[in-house]
């Protein structure tokens, strides 16, 4: 009896993955645990395929929370609960066209996999890139038509599929908190796609007010997590106009610490202490830590800010750019190190990234506007099939120097400790790194903004 009760308690602890890939590119899966809400910190479990492509994977989990299953350049995300035996068979080229499921937990990602062939793969539900272009009325009325119709499409999957209560709070809070978010973030997207600022009404923002920002069961969801960011952001600037410089993230860690309650606060506290430790713009880093210390409760995220501590600064401002060589475009091998005593503008791409597309498009008239600064541009896009990346950037005659990474486990990605897309960095001709978070090439002010950097720069170099 011990033994029988035992194996059935270790079982509920665990998922099981099992599948097949057609068609491999690679010898082996990769199941990255997003072990830590609202860290992009996972841990990653690896396991070798047959000869005919088959895979069994068994990986720790003691709660509801999303893996996201790798292999190549593509990627599914799935939801995973105690207990899951879940079969995944998927072409290696095409994941979410061709991925079929079956087993326990496949009502769950069944509904998130038709979900977003639905509502984020077809354009006409896509913020980007027509429906941003519309008018306030006209844009609101998008933003609840597409609600409305993701209700639907949930309240009809509910009717026949069983589903956990975890699972369903996590659903809903994709619908709000897509809408929330897509509607908060209206201005600012307008701005990076060259808009004029809308003229808003003046209760355009009111619909705040009726956000529920401790939301049971939203804590690993993107759009939750998004919202929260852009949120706190927003009600930064309405705190501190005029000294968002200095006090951004102990603005933000305020903000952050009065509003939200229990596990969700100590999730974005962590979060905001994470970007700080990255960043490196604040003196009171330090403060922030111990303040969180004192009060954090979750072991989770204590322990993942006291690894974060631990290596504060390793890729930050005045610290060494991390060396590297990759593939060009032109089919040579290419390292920073060719471009000692230059300043280099170093940027990450990834492939269906909507904001990576924008910033693609303004990067040849980025590029001109900076020609005269005597500036390196390398472009790094991660996870595109190779012939398909060559052909792109021969077809779109995109200027700098052109890099290949091939997917998510590149070295140089770890090492510049990129956690989202698109990344840009600029690095001083003595190989340290002067910006860690440098304006993107789709900003409107981005190209200005990099020139004033460099110039600052020189100027402060000179002295």
């Amino acid at each position: 009896m011990c033994i029988s009760t035992f194996s059935t308690s270790w079982a509920q602890e665990t998922a099981t993955i099992s599948g097949k890939i057609n068609s491999p590119v690679s010898d082996s899966v990769l199941l990255e645990l997003y072990t830590v809400p609202g860290s992009y910190s996972g841990v990653s479990h690896t396991v070798a395929l047959s000869k005919n492509g088959e895979f069994t994977l068994k990986a720790p989990v003691t709660e509801p929370m999303l893996g996201e299953l790798v292999h190549g350049p593509e990627s599914i995300m799935l939801f995973l609960q105690p207990g899951d035996n879940l079969e995944v068979r998927a072409d290696a080229d095409d994941f979410i066209s061709s991925v079929k499921l079956k087993g326990k937990g496949f009502d769950e990602n069944n509904y998130l996999l038709q979900f977003e062939r639905k509502f984020e793969e077809e354009e006409d539900y896509q913020v980007l890139p027509d429906n941003i272009h519309k008018r306030e009325k006209e844009f609101l009325l998008f933003l609840e038509e597409r609600r409305e119709d993701q209700i639907k499409f949930l309240e009809k999957f509910l009717k026949t599929a069983q589903v956990s209560d975890a699972f369903k709070q996590y659903a809903k809070a994709q619908i709000e908190f897509g809408y929330a978010n897509d509607r908060l973030t209206y201005v600012d997207v307008r701005k990076r796609v060259g808009d004029l600022p809308p003229q808003l009404s003046p209760d355009y923002y009111d619909f705040l007010k009726q956000v529920n920002l401790n939301a049971p069961g939203a804590i690993r969801n993107q759009a939750y997590l998004d919202f929260l960011n852009n949120y706190f952001q927003f009600r930064a600037l309405q705190e501190q106009p005029n000294n968002m410089e200095r006090d951004y993230y102990p603005t933000l860690y305020k903000l952050a610490k009065k509003e939200l309650q229990g596990t969700t606060r100590e999730m974005m506290l962590s979060r905001i202490l994470s970007q700080t430790f990255r960043f490196g713009y604040v003196p009171d880093a330090d403060a922030m830590y111990s303040d969180f210390k004192s009060e954090a409760k979750s072991p989770n995220f204590i322990s993942y800010i006291n690894d974060q501590y631990k290596n504060f600064r390793k890729v930050g401002l005045g610290s060494q750019a991390p060396a590297f060589t990759l593939l060009s475009s032109t089919g040579d091998s290419v390292s920073l190190s060719n471009y000692k005593d230059k300043i280099v503008y170093l940027g990450f791409w990834r492939t269906h990234c909507g904001i990576c597309t924008v910033d693609q498009q303004a990067y040849k008239y980025f590029a001109e506007q900076l020609a005269s600064k005597d500036i390196v541009l390398l472009q790094v896009s991660v996870g595109e099939n190779l012939a398909d990346w060559k052909k792109t950037v021969a077809q779109k005659k995109l200027p700098g120097i052109q890099l290949y990474a091939p997917d998510l486990s590149a070295d140089i990605l770890k090492d510049y400790d990129v956690k989202s897309f698109p990344a840009y960095f600029i690095i001083a001709p003595d190989g340290s790194l002067i910006n860690i978070n440098a304006r993107r090439p789709g900003h409107a002010e981005g190209a200005r903004d990099i020139a004033s950097a460099v110039d600052h720069y020189r100027k402060t170099a000179q002295k």
